[in-house]
């Protein structure tokens, strides 16, 4: 397990940002600071947290019913109930999940993510994703989760914290190489082709703030899944990825999102 980093609240993080959006508490000055400047730029914004919450589920539900009940979530975030070993387990009470975050404040609530089904299980790894090795080198990760079967790996609102230079598709791609034929890859990302001048000013003001904010349009969320194959219904804008209903707006949160799977 890497070691932790001291908490630094007077600057804002993503995930804290992210609770504050979600109405959460688990978020500091700064964090609510950066969060109110990004929805003067779009003040739907805890709208579109809530939507990716909600495909969270949506997708975690999606890949129980086909048959995966294995989960490697990457950029976990803070914990909002119903999480995704929640939903996974309220559908197949033996489904295992590793969480992976970075942050501090993240690991102060692992407790809370690791409280699993007596069938099931789940873990938390205090890990980076610029460091994929890393990851599937702790053995908490084979300790919970058997490589040999499918695996749904996770990365929902996370990918758009990382540049091109960065390289996130070589990330994600040597992840999805450790994992069985069969296996499964979602992700969610805001993109600009919604609303060009919005997100701009959105990035302007994460920037502002120390925090990167990349804009990928469909072509470039289509390359993070690297050679996987999307499936039905591709890579969507998020509400309208197998909504429970159909959307009053498909396009209200500026975001895609797709499942894929390894070839």
């Amino acid at each position: 397990m890497a070691n932790t980093p001291e908490l630094d609240t007077s600057v804002p993080h993503e995930a804290r940002v992210y609770d504050y959006w979600l109405g959460g508490k688990d978020n500091f000055e700064a964090d609510r600071a950066l969060g109110d400047a990004m929805i003067a730029a779009i003040p739907n914004l805890p709208v579109m947290a809530r939507a990716n919450r909600a495909f969270m589920q949506r997708v975690t539900r999606h890949v129980v019913a086909s048959g995966v009940t294995q989960f490697l979530d990457i950029g976990t975030g803070i914990p909002t109930s119903p999480n995704l070993h929640e939903v996974a387990q309220a559908l197949e009470p033996s489904a295992r999940v590793v969480y992976v975050d970075n942050d501090p404040l993240v690991l102060a609530h692992a407790r809370a993510l690791m409280t699993s089904d007596p069938a099931g299980a789940t873990a938390y790894l205090h890990a980076d994703l610029t460091e994929p090795e890393s990851i599937l080198a702790d053995p908490l990760l084979t300790a919970t989760l058997d490589l040999d079967r499918p695996v749904a790996l996770t990365l929902v609102a996370v990918l758009m914290y990382f540049t091109p230079e960065q390289g996130p598709e070589r990330w994600v791609a040597t992840l999805a190489d450790a994992l069985a034929p069969g296996s499964l890859i979602a992700i969610s990302h805001p993109s600009g082709d919604f609303d060009p001048p919005a997100f701009a000013a959105a990035r302007a003001a994460a920037e502002a703030a120390g925090i990167t904010l990349v804009d990928r349009d469909r072509t470039a969320f289509e390359a993070l899944f690297g050679t996987a194959e999307l499936l039905e219904p591709g890579a969507v804008p998020l509400a309208a990825w197998r909504p429970d209903a159909p959307p009053a707006d498909p396009h209200a949160a500026y975001y895609y999102a797709g499942l894929a799977r390894k070839r």
